[in-house]
């Protein structure tokens, strides 16, 4: 989302940080893009350049006292850097790992100094609140979370991109209507919001209106803005083991919880996928997902568990099946049975339990 907002308006965005450098006193301004996206920096830099020319950037802004300017800095698509002090280190030439806070970034952020961060949406929306008022931009929205979000919908839906909605639409509204629902006569599973470390909610929650606060009641995250959209083919286990593997490969590796405990909770999950797993490897689980968000140093951590929780919660016949049954209802994980024998013996109790 933010990198379609940096190609096609980047001016909006530029605007935004001036206007906000002029609120809280700041002279420099820094915008964080991938590396990996070449067209939203080749944009950026025209459009600063512009603005230089122009008299918006620099020195004197508008015949005025106000000095300000904005650099670009290139990043190497870590995930964990978009916390926001491991952002702050990597643009210090630093290796991108968050730091404990206090102090926050506001006291003491960038080079030692008061740093206002906020994401590139959140920059492009301070221009047309100014131009149309903050009455307007209350008015749309839910009770508490107000104006509208981008998402970028893909997965197993019809229509894929990035749609701007109001805030507390409901989910059905946004997959059924503006998705065009799940394509090839297969029924809704599951959606995932906010990325790779939310949640991933089942059919019965597409009522449920999009806000931060009802997201986070029920699982999951508004994040950064992610929707991906499951169907009947999808094994909500493995989901739940893919999504586990993107955070423990992504974990800066600094605090021991997110270093080992996403390890471990792969591992697991694997073990299930893989036909192996038992009863007590889901309270494991849950034990672990419970240490990981409550002793993680930074969001990544924090949130990592949301995958395996929901699911477990949501749909948790499925990894019933995969432990007592050996099986796949998705048919997506290759379970081998053990023998006969084998197999009393691990499932020993675990019809009862099931």
């Amino acid at each position: 989302m933010d990198r379609s907002v940096l190609e096609s308006d980047p001016q909006r965005v530029i605007e935004g940080m001036a206007i906000a450098a002029y609120a809280v006193g700041a002279s420099k301004g820094f915008v964080y893009v991938r590396a990996e996206y070449p067209l939203a920096v080749a944009r950026l830099t025209a459009c600063l350049r512009d603005a230089r020319r122009r008299g918006l950037l620099g020195n004197n802004i508008g015949n005025t006292p106000f000095n300000f300017d904005v650099e670009i800095r290139l990043g190497a698509g870590a995930f964990v850097c978009g916390e926001e002090t491991a952002l702050i280190a990597s643009i210090e030439g630093r290796r991108g790992t968050p730091r404990p806070r206090p102090p926050y970034p506001a006291v003491s952020g960038l080079y030692g100094k008061p740093t206002l961060i906020n994401n590139v949406e959140t920059f492009a929306n301070i221009a047309p609140i100014i131009r149309k008022g903050g009455r307007w931009f209350a008015s749309i929205g839910s009770e508490r979370s107000k104006g509208t979000k981008v998402f970028a919908i893909t997965g197993k839906i019809t229509n894929t991109g990035l749609v701007e909605v109001p805030m507390g639409i409901k989910l059905r509204e946004i997959i059924e209507v503006i998705g065009g629902g799940v394509p090839g006569g297969h029924k809704f599973k599951a959606v995932q919001t906010g990325g790779p470390s939310g949640g991933c909610l089942p059919a019965e929650m597409l009522d449920i209106g999009v806000s931060y606060d009802a997201l986070v009641k029920v699982g999951s995250i508004m994040g950064s803005g992610g929707m991906i959209v499951m169907d009947d083919t999808s094994c909500m286990v493995n989901v739940a083991r893919f999504f586990i593997e993107f955070c423990m490969t992504e974990s800066c590796g600094k605090c021991i919880p997110c270093r080992a405990g996403t390890a471990q909770m792969h591992t697991l999950l694997t073990r299930i996928c893989e036909g192996h797993g038992t009863m007590d490897d889901l309270e494991l689980l849950v034990e672990l997902s419970d240490t990981i968000k409550n002793t993680s140093l930074c969001g990544l951590g924090q949130t990592a568990p949301n995958p395996v929780l929901s699911t477990l919660k949501y749909f948790r016949s499925e990894y019933i099946d995969h432990i007592v049954h050996k099986r796949c209802p998705a048919g997506v994980c290759n379970i081998h049975a053990p023998e006969p024998e084998a197999r009393a013996h691990q499932n020993a109790g675990q019809e009862v339990v099931a």
